[in-house]
């Protein structure tokens, strides 16, 4: 899409191993060394390791293709093969006629094979690759096969590639016979910042067939600084970062392209599940109750209103605390918009006044009928200039002509979301969420037996528990949660602003701006313990912990995105669209 744009002959990152674009550092060029020697050598049993995406597979590749013509080599990069299978995948790598099926009967004609190359002068080297996955039998397997041998030398060599967890397995008192013939053993290390600096030079060049600059050195250290120096996501960046810098019309990759870049690679955060444990599964008892005696009330004819189910959810809150939540909706929980009441984690300042209230009409039709209706607006840039226009009231939005080319719908929305100021979380298809976010939110839809996807948006929750869509002009169209549900096809986008700078997770290795951001707002919404230094100390865990709690995500006490979302929700700004906001009043 963008080589005509950067002037490039093909696509500098890909992440196929194509030897055009080899680029070896220091740490791969002293392993494959002592792979070229260990090999001339003949020593028997070889172990390679790296993490992955450090460019084992890579490097493998390398290797054998620069294999003396006097060496012939087995590949296996299979390695879910139990023992019989891993001998029949070998005979079928060197070209073993066999009828034999078990694996003594295979070893003898792999013997007799390996007899007759070494009578020929030759060698044969066996290179497993995804090692760490070889069961315990495989590997006694392959054990047994280092046994083929003369009095002289060895008549197979085996070299093992795996990710660490594979020196665990040899490690282990099981292969302690496996691990004393080892004789090489080394370990592949992501590249140093220079490194990769290098790399994203050498790959530019090569796709560009001169040498020209399409990374500021800033952008290649955000890059740096975010791959930890591992080539494959070295890679997912670069290219990302260039589809961004594209869209934007941009000649060049900067930090803001690189940031737009680097969120896409966290679409699919982790939302703690709720356990049935014996505290929740009291809570439920006494939310029965309740609903019970309400219903008495009623049916004995007191006069009440109708007020909010009490849930007591020990994943949220502690035990003394009650928080008054509306009834969940077709199995879905989400917030009253107007009766939520939740008693703070600390003592907080009076909450910020509500929204003016707007007195809006509201259209009432069958789910299929106002989704026929608004289909026409409702593709995936009307959708988006609506939402930017929910948050951007004071400014005017708009879209660059460019990010409607992009195909996927999930990069269309991040890029066009940062173009205005917006970051654009995206999240597998839960309603659920939508309490827990309480901010607006793009769906994808479909309507039976049209092909074409469509989308829209809620930009409030009515008091009676009802969705506000759009786009669809100056009418509101309301829907509820059970009739919405059978037609949303599973893409989620919520938007949002970060406040807090450019570190993606805010942690104790984050700038002093970030940390001295999140501290004054942990302030502001009543942790009297914060103190006013740029140090990510014990207080700041444990009150991001505890709000973590309450929102039900990942309690690992680090800001990431979800975590800096529900901490805005916390503050109750004024220039935030709210969903559960009284800013529509039903007119009767």
């Amino acid at each position: 899409m963008y080589n005509a744009f950067f002037d490039l002959r093909k696509k500098p990152f890909k992440l196929v191993p194509n030897p055009e674009f080899l680029f070896l550092g220091k740490c791969h060029e002293e392993v494959l060394a002592h792979l070229t020697y260990a090999t001339s050598q003949g020593d028997g049993f070889v172990e390679i390791t790296g993490e992955v995406g450090t460019g084992k597979t890579t490097l493998c590749r390398v290797f054998l293709e620069d294999l003396d013509k006097d060496i012939e080599a087995a590949f296996i990069f299979n390695s879910k093969l139990d023992s019989t299978q891993l001998i029949k995948a070998i005979h079928k790598e060197l070209g073993i006629v066999s009828i034999a099926n078990g694996p003594a009967e295979l070893s003898i004609d792999l013997n007799d094979f390996l007899l007759e190359k070494k009578s020929q002068g030759k060698s044969v080297i066996l290179l497993i690759d995804e090692a760490q996955n070889l069961g315990k039998e495989t590997l006694e397997q392959l054990r047994l096969l280092s046994n083929l041998e003369t009095t002289r030398s060895k008549l197979l060599q085996i070299i093992l590639v795996g990710q660490p967890e594979l020196r665990g397995i040899l490690d282990s008192h099981e292969m302690r016979q496996l691990r004393q013939r080892i004789n090489l053993s080394c370990h592949i290390h992501p590249m140093t910042q220079k490194e990769t600096v290098d790399y994203i030079t050498h790959r530019v060049n090569v796709a560009s067939r001169k040498q020209q600059i399409l990374f500021t050195r800033s952008a290649q250290k955000a890059i740096y600084r975010f791959s930890r120096g591992i080539p494959r996501v070295i890679n997912i960046v670069c290219d990302r970062s260039l589809l961004v810098a594209y869209s934007l019309n941009k000649k060049k990759v900067n930090p803001s392209s690189v940031k737009i870049a680097v969120d896409e690679l966290d679409m699919r955060p982790k939302i703690v599940s709720r356990s049935d444990s014996l505290w929740k599964k009291t809570a439920m008892a006494f939310s029965m109750i309740v609903t019970l005696c309400l219903l008495y009330a009623v049916f004995m004819g007191l006069p009440l209103e109708w007020p909010a189910i009490m849930k007591i959810d020990s994943m949220k809150m502690d035990k003394n605390e009650v928080k008054m939540i509306a009834e969940p909706i077709a199995g879905f929980a989400s917030f009253d918009p107007v009766k939520e009441v939740t008693r703070p984690l600390v003592e907080t300042e009076p909450p910020q006044p509500p929204d003016p209230v707007l007195t809006t009409v509201f259209q009432t039709a069958e789910a299929s009928q106002i989704l026929s209706f608004i289909k026409d607006t409702a593709t995936r840039e009307m959708t988006l200039l609506h939402v930017a226009s929910l948050w951007n009231s004071e400014s005017m939005v708009h879209l660059n002509p460019l990010t409607q080319q992009i195909e996927s719908n999930i990069q269309f929305f991040k890029i066009a979301a940062a173009q205005n100021n917006l970051r654009m979380m995206y999240l597998e298809n839960d309603p659920a969420l939508i309490g827990t976010f309480n901010l607006p939110v793009i769906f994808g839809f479909s309507l039976p037996g049209d092909p074409v996807k469509y989308f829209l948006g809620i930009e409030a929750i009515t008091p009676d528990n009802e969705y506000v869509i759009f786009p669809v002009g100056e009418k509101k169209y309301k829907i509820g949660l059970k009739e919405l549900l059978p037609y949303l096809i599973g893409d989620m986008y919520i938007a949002w602003k970060d406040n807090f700078g450019y570190d993606r997770v805010i942690s104790g290795a984050s700038s002093k701006d970030s940390i001295m951001s999140l501290k004054l707002l942990l302030s502001e919404i009543g942790f009297p313990l914060i103190d006013k230094t740029p140090v990510y100390d014990g207080p700041v865990k444990q009150a991001i912990k505890q709000i973590q709690q309450k929102y039900g995500l990942e309690v690992d006490g680090l800001v990431g995105p979800l975590t800096k979302m529900v901490l805005f929700n916390e503050k109750k700004q004024n220039t935030v669209p709210y969903l559960n906001s009284t800013r529509f009043e039903l007119a009767q």
